[in-house]
């Protein structure tokens, strides 16, 4: 197998949430890579 750069990939980050009664949970949020790298350059 060659190595090779996936585009447009997604990526999965988790982010503490806390809704109206003060619980916190854990919520999954999904991007674009290549959107994500055209916004750090």
């Amino acid at each position: 197998m060659s190595k090779h750069t996936m585009t447009s990939a997604p990526v999965c980050t988790w982010v503490a949430v806390t809704d109206a009664t003060g619980r916190t949970r854990m919520e999954a949020r999904w991007s674009v890579a290549t959107a994500a790298q055209t916004q750090a350059a």
